[in-house]
Formats: C-alpha cells, structure tokens, sequence
C-alpha cells in the first residue's frame, strides 16, 4: 500500500507539468492559430493523467487508508475530472478550433486551482514531498474490535481512578 501511496503522490507532479506544457501549448495555438493538434494531444494527456491519479485515489481509500481530511481532497479532485472533461466536451461542440482550445484553456485553468485546493485540503504542500503522516499508514490503523477494546480500557482507567 505504500507503493501505491509514493506512486499517487508522485504521480501530481507529472499533472502539473503537463498541465502547464498544455496551457503553454494551448496559449501559442489560441493567439497564433497554430499547432492545435499538439495542444489537443497535451490537453488529453492531461484528463487521462488525472482519471488515473483518481483512480489511484479510490483504490487508496479501498485499501482502508481513508483519514477525515480525504474527503474534501476527494471530492474537489473529482471537480476537477468534472470540470475537465467538461471542457473537453463543450470543446468539440464548438465549430472554431480557437474557440475549441481557449474553452480547453479554461477548464485546465480552474482544474489546476481545483487541484492546488484539493492538495492544501489534506495538509501538503502543492510541490512538496513528505512521507506519509500516520494517518495514511496501516500501523496506526486500528481494527474496529481493537478500538472497541481500546475505549473500554481507557473508560475502566477511569472509573477506576474515580
């Protein structure tokens, strides 16, 4: 599970990148017309890269390591698929290529804000690397049964004490 963790972790850094070589790509093709299909090929890089950075994501939680500040993480990362694919989508109804791209630009633009928040929302920073906290390893996960124990053996400390 660790692996999976340092390969969702590391793998933001591969978003970000292509994310600004497609904003860099779909600037020059919206203000000079040209190269649009490398812009195109950046822009689905990027949605392929985040619909498996979410994937990794889930597969997490599956794997039982699901701390309270996830939630908020999770659920602006899937805005941020939303808005995407959204863009892409709008895009290719559009009959100007530039109008196509500049509508791309945009949903990469608020999915990068999206994505920054959602980083912040779990304590990290966006281009920092630190090794899992204890909330995301499984030898601080606590089995139910045990929890139930733990409870009881702080709750009899107490009414011993008293």
């Amino acid at each position: 599970m660790t692996f999976l963790y340092y390969t969702h972790s590391g793998l933001r850094f591969l978003i970000l990148l292509v994310a600004l070589a497609a904003l860099i790509a779909l600037a020059y093709s919206v203000s000079t017309g040209r190269a649009p299909l490398v812009a195109r090929r950046l822009t689905t890089a990027f949605v392929g890269l985040l619909d498996l950075q979410i994937v990794l994501g889930i597969s997490l939680m599956m794997g039982g390591i699901y701390p309270d500040a996830v939630t908020g993480h999770l659920i602006l990362m899937i805005f941020a698929a939303v808005v995407t694919h959204g863009a892409f989508l709008i895009g290719q109804q559009l009959e100007s290529v530039r109008s196509e791209l500049a509508v791309r630009f945009g949903g990469i633009v608020v999915a990068l804000a999206l994505i920054v928040v959602g980083i912040m929302a779990i304590g990290r920073s966006v281009l920092g690397s630190l090794p899992p906290s204890a909330a995301y390893s499984y030898e601080h996960v606590i089995p139910a049964d045990q929890t139930q124990f733990a409870f009881r053996s702080k709750f009899d400390a107490r009414t011993e004490q008293e």
